[in-house]
């Protein structure tokens, strides 16, 4: 296995975002930029706000406690604990949140439910394990990072590290180290990152981000860990030129949302009201752009955008056979292209204001990526070279997550790999 490094230009970190197909079947994470697609004004300000308060809290001048999570690319998600119905400890994936739960309390359900080698393997060795800890009624959920076998011994710069690779990333640890040493002794490792709390039953339970591993007690036979990053004000330090580089572009950002008029956001309210398929269209095409992984200019955008809309109602006109159908379909398709057509410019501003707030997401991201201690690399062919975490997720006193990932750099990982994109 070889092994390159390889610098990556800021448009491949433009948007440090995932593929994160993890614990948001209970709620839902957004992504900071997307709140001005989701709340208008409001949305931005609360972007451009949280940015400003990321920014003191590098610094270590912020007034108030943020805490973070780091984004592991661990898999499969396994949601764990005890039923609050039957009060038995099971294991499961997401398919315990279906309007069927599947709960996995024996190896017979698990064959049942989650029927060939890959995944059954692990989530038996998961019950198997994970059972013997202190859940005092908890349900929690982690990623599985990695089992006796998926451990692999590498070299990287004449030191010899071990490695796993549960997903799309590769992390790994020098051998000689304490952490080595408690991995290479255990049969798996998981690191949990969220608490279902509620009830009566698993449908009517609730996600806590953030999730203190020391509550399950020790294992010998499990690594357990946490996700969280508690209270990380100061703890990045910057120099006094990447901190303005980080507040010029949030005031960039700021700005420019100063001199958007009001009606543009009035405008993009009134879209998602009155042209059907407006927003998941137009967070679609978004998600096209970070698939061909580049951003396009505004105006190109805004084009794309139309073309984008009428391929999806095409598309939806031809799946259905009745003649009066298909014009009612194609009636909503030309409503909406007109209404697109007819505020271009709003959605250049809106789309405008989104890449700034992603541009000044992203150097935060750069700088918050000094936290993580392993070491990760992802996969170009052969080849494998340096890569950054996951994301992080920023959670305040209220205890409110916000995504904060890179979502050129990981798309481009993902769909190289034949991996689901976000």
């Amino acid at each position: 296995m070889r092994f390159v490094e390889v610098s990556k230009p800021l448009i491949t970190q433009i948007l440090s975002e995932s593929f994160l197909a993890e614990a948001e079947q209970n709620t839902h994470m957004e992504h900071l930029e997307d709140h001005i697609f989701n709340k208008g004004y409001a949305g931005a300000k609360e972007a451009v706000d949280y940015l400003y308060s990321l920014h003191q809290m590098l610094e270590g001048n912020s007034k108030q406690k943020f805490n973070m999570t780091l984004k592991w690319d661990g898999a499969p998600a396994v949601i764990a604990g005890i039923d609050p119905q039957s009060n038995r400890f099971f294991v499961g994936t997401k398919g315990v949140f279906a309007k069927t739960p599947k709960l996995n309390f024996t190896g017979r359900d698990i064959d049942n439910n989650h029927p060939g080698e890959g995944l059954n393997k692990k989530l038996k060795l998961a019950l198997a394990k994970l059972g013997k800890l202190n859940w005092n009624g908890r349900v929690v959920q982690g990623d599985f990072m990695y089992s006796k076998e998926d451990i692999q011994e590498i070299e990287w710069e004449g030191e010899k590290l071990i490695a796993f690779k549960p997903n799309t990333i590769m992390y790994a640890i020098p051998k000689d180290s304490e952490l080595a040493n408690k991995i290479l002794s255990t049969d798996m490792g998981i690191v949990w990152h969220t608490e279902y709390t509620g009830g009566p039953t698993i449908n009517d339970m609730q996600a806590n981000f953030g999730f203190n591993a020391k509550s399950l007690g020790n294992s010998n036979d499990v690594w357990l860990a946490d996700a969280t990053i508690d209270d990380v004000s100061g703890t990045v330090s910057m120099t006094d030129d990447e901190s303005a580089t980080v507040l010029g572009a949030i005031t960039d950002a700021n700005n420019y949302l100063k001199q958007i008029d009001k009606s543009t956001f009035t405008w993009l309210e009134s879209a998602k009201n009155e042209v059907e398929q407006f927003l998941p269209q137009l967070k679609a095409h978004v998600n096209n752009a970070i698939r061909a992984g580049a951003f396009d200019e505004p105006e190109i955008f805004a084009n794309g955008f139309v073309q984008k809309y009428i391929g999806y109602w095409t598309k939806e006109i031809d799946k259905v056979k009745r003649q009066e159908t298909k014009d009612a379909k194609t009636e909503k398709m030309i409503a909406g292209v007109k209404f697109i057509k007819e505020h271009a410019k709003e959605i250049v501003a809106v789309y405008d204001l989104y890449l700034k707030i992603i541009h000044a997401k992203v150097i935060i991201v750069q700088k918050l990526n000094a936290l993580s201690g392993m070491q990760k690399f992802a996969q170009d062919g052969d080849e494998f070279r340096v890569t950054n975490d996951e994301g992080f997720v920023a959670i305040d006193r209220m205890g409110n997550g916000l995504k904060l990932v890179d979502r050129l750099e990981f798309s481009r990982i993902n769909f190289g790999t034949g991996k689901p994109g976000s």
